[in-house]
């Protein structure tokens, strides 16, 4: 009895240490929850869903083991780089950059060379958001240089296609080209068979460096070749960097046609790029506006233009007020043409700030692809320090030359200025002289008519209407038409014959290769106005004028004559 006892005693303490055994060897699988809610929190990040990937995160934190052994620094590690992706996603490049440097300096202190050319990767993507260029162009190379070791062909592609980037961003789109090529080979060479959106961007960048029949000819093969079912987004891409290629050919029709194409996948890849609707309809405005329908350009301009200036990078800001500039040019707003370019300016003057040309060149020479390239470019490097040294002192000759050369400008504009603004003057005390007597006698000529009830008031009203219009609005500029102002002398003289119905003749020649040529506004109608008010409407008997206007080489010739009182004559005759 007791050796059953003893058996049954036996058999349950080595159950229960078999299962202390089994728990015990089933803690370490604590990393597996880990790991799964890890990918969670990836999977909301791609599907867009920032609060719910948050939220998987700050559990994921939450069960992070210490970092006493290398699989804690490891997983603390993958924590800090997907938290590092939701930061960048929320444009918190701030903190972003906090994230990269804390993963820089764990990965550093573990030897992780993944990890580390990640870090540097991480910073100098948030350096380029902030427009630290430099920095961003340092980082980058630490981070080529870093992986060098790691055989991992795709992460090197993805920091060449960074500096692709950033060249692109500067609008250097041979240097862009030359390492997004770069990226592809590396790519191409390992086998990779999605590379849709690599050869996109290639094409993008040929269409940059001037390559447009070739960038065209890439996308049509890639139109021909991808999958449309299977892939929505590079499809849409393909249609929208066709149409941009178009555009730049001038064939606006063709264009048009690849943008009607796009909006049925609208739907379909609105989670994964939310802006693609936004660049689609600028370049609507953009081919509408080539098609000469200003109109519908501007309707898909007002309606983006606010939330392009809040998402758009930039390069595509400054194209897009340049482009609100032309569209209402063309409509004849010049108010709002002059406000969207002068803001193209001031974007255009950023782009080519001294900040901006230091960093094309420091991005240029950071990285090499052998070090013979970088001993040459340090060469280079230190010539250019040596060559600085020995031109500071000219600067000063420079700097003293310009302001001698600004000030003699200066001086001459204001002359300028001075000069053309007493001819205005002059011009427009001249229209000052001629409006007020010319529209009296008219209007008096007019109240007498219709007191008679005349059929030829009306005749008047339409004379004088177009007399006051060109007056009015039409002598704002330099210069007129010749045969405009010879039409307008015409209809004075007509109103004129109203007054003096008998005793006046008009003799008028006008040479008929009058036309094409220009000559001040108002300059020949007070001539023939002071006919009549020295000469005509003095005389009491039978009187004339003779007009004649016409080219003699490249001289025009106006000539009027009249007779007038003999008080007059005999005015002359004393004075002499």
């Amino acid at each position: 009895m007791n050796k059953k006892i003893f058996l049954v005693l036996f058999l349950y303490l080595s159950g229960f240490c078999m299962a202390s055994a089994n728990l015990s060897f089933q803690l370490p699988q604590l990393p597996v929850s880990f790991r799964q809610e890890l990918e969670v929190a990836k999977a909301h990040m791609k599907k867009n869903m920032l609060d719910s990937a948050e939220l998987s995160l700050r559990k994921v934190k939450s069960m992070l083991p210490p970092l006493k052994d290398t699989i804690g620094t490891f997983n603390y590690l993958q924590y800090l780089d997907a938290y590092h992706d939701l930061l960048f996603r929320k444009s918190l490049h701030e903190q972003a950059k906090q994230v990269s440097q804390e993963m820089l300096r764990v990965s550093k202190k573990t030897n992780d060379k993944k990890h580390m050319a990640e870090a540097f990767y991480g910073l100098a993507l948030n350096q380029s958001k902030l427009g630290q260029w430099s920095l961003a162009a340092d980082n980058i190379t630490k981070a080529l240089k870093v992986s060098e070791g790691l055989y991992n062909t795709a992460e090197k592609a993805k920091y060449y296609f960074f500096l692709s980037d950033v060249f692109f961003e500067l609008r250097e789109g041979n240097k862009s080209l030359d390492y997004s090529t770069k990226a592809y080979s590396l790519l191409s060479s390992s086998g990779n068979t999605n590379l849709i959106k690599e050869r996109l961007d290639i094409a993008l960048l040929e269409m940059l460096s001037g390559q447009d029949d070739l960038a065209l000819r890439h996308l049509q093969e890639a139109e021909r070749n991808i999958d449309k079912a299977r892939e929505p987004l590079q499809v849409a891409r393909i249609y929208l960097f066709l149409s941009h290629a178009y555009v730049i050919k001038k064939q606006f029709d063709h264009s048009l046609i690849e943008l009607n194409k796009i909006p049925e996948y609208y739907t379909r890849i609105n989670n994964e790029d939310p802006g693609f609707k936004l660049h689609t309809e600028m370049a609507m405005a953009e081919t509408h506006y080539g098609l000469g329908n200003y109109e519908r350009a501007k309707y898909y301009f007002n309606r983006n233009i606010n939330q392009a200036l809040r998402e758009m990078d930039t390069s595509d800001i400054r194209e897009c007020y340049q482009l609100g500039s032309r569209i209402y040019e063309a409509l004849g707003d010049k108010g709002t043409a002059l406000d969207y370019l002068k803001r193209y300016i001031v974007f255009s003057d950023s782009a080519n700030s001294v900040s901006m040309k230091k960093a094309i060149h420091e991005t240029d020479i950071k990285y090499q692809t052998t070090l013979k390239e970088k001993a040459i470019a340090d060469q280079k490097l230190l010539i250019m320090r040596k060559d600085y040294e020995l031109h500071r002192k000219d600067r000063y000759l420079i700097f003293g030359c310009s302001a001698i050369v600004l000030l003699i400008l200066s001086v001459v504009i204001v002359y300028l200025v001075y000069r053309n603004r007493n001819q205005a003057i002059e011009l427009t005390l001249l229209k000052a002289q001629i409006h007020p007597h010319f529209l009296f006698n008219t209007l008096n000529n007019l109240f007498a008519l219709c007191i008679s009830k005349s059929d030829a008031a009306p005749g008047v009203v339409l004379g004088l209407a177009n007399i006051l219009r060109y007056i009015l609005y039409e002598c704002n500029s330099v210069t007129a038409d010749l045969q405009k102002e010879l039409d307008i002398i015409a209809e004075y003289v007509a109103l004129e014959k109203i007054r003096h119905v008998e005793g006046l003749e008009v003799n008028t020649y006008m040479d008929p290769e009058l036309r094409g040529y220009t000559v001040a506004p108002l300059l020949l109608l007070p001539l023939v106005e002071n006919a009549y008010k020295h000469g005509v409407n003095k005389l009491e008997g039978d009187c004339w004028i003779n007009i004649e206007a016409r080219i003699r080489g490249n001289k025009f010739i106006f000539k009027i004559s009249n007779n007038k009182p003999l008080t007059a004559n005999r005015s002359v005759v004393k004075s002499k």
